[in-house]
């Protein structure tokens, strides 16, 4: 494989500084009009619930922590099962399957406490709170009914979230930017590798290994010349 001279490459990319401004800014341009007008913004809502003790009141045993710590996983399972999802998807008549509202949950154990959050992932704020709040509700009550106890309490319910967790106008725009630097630069790369034309004295010697005895010139450039100096 031929090898790359990165001070033939760079001068290069000088010799044609404006295609390459130019594929940068059309590139920056796709990218930008994609975060900001195609991309749809993406909320989350979360609800907090905490494990009580079994019998439902403010008191809690050690019985009643090792339980509820061995329960934590069986809970996380039961959150995104048929029996809770296809009541969430009926109550609020969404249009969409319990198998798909599954992939928008995301449950969480805080690490050393008996708390469970519980994120709902939507396009729509209103909606990823109703879920998540009619999730908590339906869960807390099928505990009840599988295990005939009363230790599931909702912390911090669900609220509608301003912010966008997918929209960084900032960050686009560098995301943007480096695309364009990278495509730009890979694509000038590109071209420069697959040229394999010889255009200047230095580079036969310096590719061919051969000594030039003699060039022929460019007579249009002569003549030019030629014509430039008659007119002085």
């Amino acid at each position: 494989m031929e090898e790359i001279n990165i001070f033939e490459f760079l001068n290069y990319i000088r010799k044609h500084a404006i295609f390459f401004v130019l594929v940068m800014f059309f590139v920056l341009i796709i990218c930008l009009f994609y975060f900001i007008v195609v991309q749809r913004p993406v909320y989350n809502s979360e609800v907090s619930l905490t494990l009580t003790g079994i019998s439902g009141d403010n008191k809690i045993t050690t019985n009643d922590i090792t339980l509820n710590t061995k329960m934590i996983p069986t809970y996380q399972e039961l959150i995104t099962s048929r029996s809770v999802l296809d009541q969430v998807v009926n109550n609020l008549k969404l249009n969409r399957s319990a198998g798909s509202l599954a992939g928008s949950i995301k449950i969480k154990a805080v690490t050393d406490s008996m708390v469970l959050n519980i994120t709902v992932t939507d396009s729509n704020r209103v909606v990823a709170k109703d879920i998540a709040n009619e999730v908590a509700d339906i869960f807390s009550k099928e505990i009840q009914t599988l295990y005939n106890i009363k230790n599931v309490t909702i912390l911090d319910k669900a609220v509608v979230s301003d912010n966008p967790i997918n929209m960084n106008y900032v960050k686009s725009i560098l995301v943007s930017c480096a695309a364009g630097l990278f495509v730009a630069f890979a694509l000038l790369f590109l071209v420069f590798f697959l040229d394999n034309t010889i255009k200047s004295v230095e580079q036969v010697e310096s590719k061919m290994e051969m000594v030039v005895l003699g060039a022929i010139p460019d007579y249009n450039t002569v003549g030019k010349n030629n014509k430039r100096g008659g007119k002085k």
